[in-house]
C-alpha cells in the first residue's frame, strides 16, 4: 500500500509544476508545510489529503487513511486504518454512491407539491392535472370543486 507521501508525489508529478512553491499554491498549501510533507518531517493534515486526492482523481478517504497509517505511533490504530483502507474499495464507494444518488435526485420543490390550480399556473394543462408523490402516480382531473384557471 502507498504511504501518503507517494500519493503528494504522484499529485506532484500529474500537476507538472517547475517548482514546489508553484505546487504548493495550487494545492492551497504554504510552501513550508510542502517541504515538510516530502521530505518527511511532517504528515499531511487531512485538508492536504483532499487536495491531494482531488488531483488525482481518488477517493479522499484512501489519502487521509494513508497519512493516519503514517502518523499513528500505536500498532493497534495503525491496524485500524489499514483495515479500514481495504475496505474502502467496496462498502464505502456505495455508500458514496448513495450520497451522491441522494443529492442529484433532492426533493421536490413547494411549488410542485401544490393544488391543481399552482400546477395549472405553472404551465401544466387546464384539463388534466399530474401530480407525483414519492413513486405513486395521481391523476387528478378538474371538476366542479377543483376550477383550473
Amino acid at each position: 500500500m502507498k504511504q501518503s507521501v507517494e500519493y503528494l508525489e504522484e499529485a506532484l508529478t500529474k500537476l507538472g509544476k517547475k517548482s514546489d512553491r508553484q505546487a504548493a499554491i495550487k494545492l492551497k498549501l504554504s510552501p513550508q508545510a510542502m517541504s515538510g510533507y516530502k521530505n518527511g518531517e511532517r504528515v499531511m493534515d487531512d485538508f492536504a489529503c483532499v487536495m491531494v486526492a482531488e488531483v488525482l482523481g481518488v477517493n479522499p478517504l484512501e489519502v487521509i487513511a494513508a497519512a493516519n497509517i503514517d502518523r499513528e505511533k500505536s500498532e493497534e490504530r495503525r491496524e485500524f486504518w489499514a483495515d479500514f483502507r481495504k475496505r474502502l474499495g467496496g462498502t464505502l464507494g456505495l455508500a458514496g454512491l448513495m450520497t451522491v444518488m441522494s443529492i442529484l435526485v433532492g426533493s421536490p420543490t413547494p411549488a410542485f407539491a401544490s393544488s391543481p390550480k399552482k400546477i395549472n399556473e405553472l404551465g401544466g394543462s387546464p384539463i388534466f392535472a399530474k401530480t407525483f408523490i414519492m413513486s405513486n402516480k395521481i391523476k387528478t382531473k378538474p371538476n366542479k370543486h377543483h376550477e383550473c384557471i
